[in-house]
């Protein structure tokens, strides 16, 4: 519509519903609408952490005894004015337009940028007893949760602030880093951000816990990305695995010193911690025990 709009000035073209297909909102609203939800509806607006941070808001609200049940997650259909504005940053990969199955390549020496996706990912959170009452199948269990600014640099990641947001989820969850079996990092394949948070992983978990991204396989979903892939990590730990980081074939000096998962790995492995972040200098950071029969209610 914009495209045809803004350039020849017409907008007679221009519907009234259109408005509602372009709110932030809209994906939350509809859903909403469509399933006659009647609790809370809210929307975070976070770029690449929005979903997680929805997960984030669901678990509070679950934890606070406000909500029952919460639909969350986040969905992200990219139009080509944004795919140009992360090229008009640098931050998109160009070297690998013959190739470009092999052109996502978190923490690899020879990555040049990220690659963008589309999809959705929906999760449901709720108050143990009622999923257990209900029959319902329980993938894993919420332990804790943070998300912060880094307050350093509006378009880059830092160490610093990723760390102190890694530790502060493990706080919410009271478990020390010894007890995480596994990372499923934010990585998108840019120059910097890879480096950054390979140095807070390292920092905090050393080097021997398995750490992955699942950009090389499903690109950078944006606002979605954070549902989607914690969606896959308990898809893959269900199968007993931890998926690799595609396209990781020389870790690049800045991201080493971190145990990478660079195959199909098999795993017994439960709890984890997922990171997303976004412009903006935010960080999420989620903590998770995959649900086995048996455990505790």
């Amino acid at each position: 519509v914009y495209e045809t709009m803004l350039p020849e000035k017409d907008f007679s073209i221009l519907q009234s519903m259109q408005f509602f297909q372009c709110l932030s909102h809209t994906v939350a609203m509809n859903l909403a609408q469509f399933l006659g939800l009647r609790g809370v509806l809210l929307a975070t607006n976070a770029a690449c952490a929005s979903s997680l941070q929805a997960i984030g808001a669901a678990f509070d609200l679950v934890r606070s005894g406000r909500q029952d049940a919460v639909f969350c997650g986040g969905a992200e259909e990219v139009h080509a004015t944004v795919t140009g504005s992360f090229d008009m940053l640098m931050a998109a990969s160009t070297r690998y337009n013959d190739r470009p199955e092999a052109a996502s390549r978190p923490f690899d020496a020879a990555r040049d940028g990220l690659v963008c996706g589309e999809g959705a990912g929906i999760l449901v959170v709720e108050e143990l007893d009622r999923a257990l009452a209900r029959g319902a199948r329980i993938r894993a269990e919420i332990l804790g949760f943070h998300t912060c600014s880094g307050g350093a640099h509006i378009s880059e990641s830092n160490r610093d602030g990723i760390a102190a947001c890694m530790r502060a989820a493990l706080a919410d969850a009271r478990l020390e880093p010894a007890a995480i079996e596994y990372v499923g990092a934010h990585a998108t394949a840019t120059l910097q951000g890879d480096g950054e948070e390979a140095a807070a992983i390292r920092e905090i978990f050393g080097d021997q816990v398995p750490v992955s991204s699942l950009k090389g396989n499903l690109g950078h979903t944006l606002g979605a990305s954070g549902a989607i892939e914690l969606a896959a990590i308990l898809a893959g730990l269900e199968r007993g695995h931890l998926y690799p980081t595609r396209n990781l074939e020389t870790v690049a000096a800045e991201c080493a010193g971190i145990r990478h998962v660079t195959a199909l790995e098999p795993t017994s492995a439960r709890t984890f911690l997922k990171n997303s972040f976004a412009f903006g200098g935010i960080h999420a950071s989620l903590v998770c025990r995959r649900w086995t029969e048996g455990d505790p209610a």
